[in-house]
């Protein structure tokens, strides 16, 4: 069996991100402040820029998606969450569950400029 091609979850996973959710803050005024406050640190993760080709592809949808980025499937996170790499911070447009058996999710973002 020729294991020289095939990479570990934990090699593949090795930038370390943020997962930060909305929070409404009150103003006192009666209006709200938008924050946002980390929900998970230092999640392990793949962060990977999508191709000029595939960009191509996705602009016949409208889709506007900068990079995928990669987590473990035991991480909770939802379509209105944000994740941060350093000082980028990331939109989620969708989570897919690579094969659909909870153990990678494969998360299409818009980085936020």
């Amino acid at each position: 069996m020729d294991r020289q091609n095939k990479k570990s979850l934990a090699t593949i996973l090795r930038h370390r991100v943020n997962i930060e959710s909305h929070m409404g803050t009150t103003d006192g005024e009666g209006g709200f402040i938008e924050t946002w406050a980390t929900v998970i640190a230092n999640v392990p993760a793949s962060v990977d820029p999508i191709q000029a080709r595939q960009v191509f592809q996705y602009r016949s949808v409208n889709v506007e998606a900068t990079h995928w980025i990669k987590t473990r499937g035991d991480v909770s996170i939802a379509e209105s969450d944000r994740i941060r790499w350093g000082t980028r911070v990331f939109e989620i447009l969708v989570i897919e569950d690579i094969q659909e058996q909870g153990i990678v999710h494969l998360i299409t973002t818009k980085e936020a400029r």
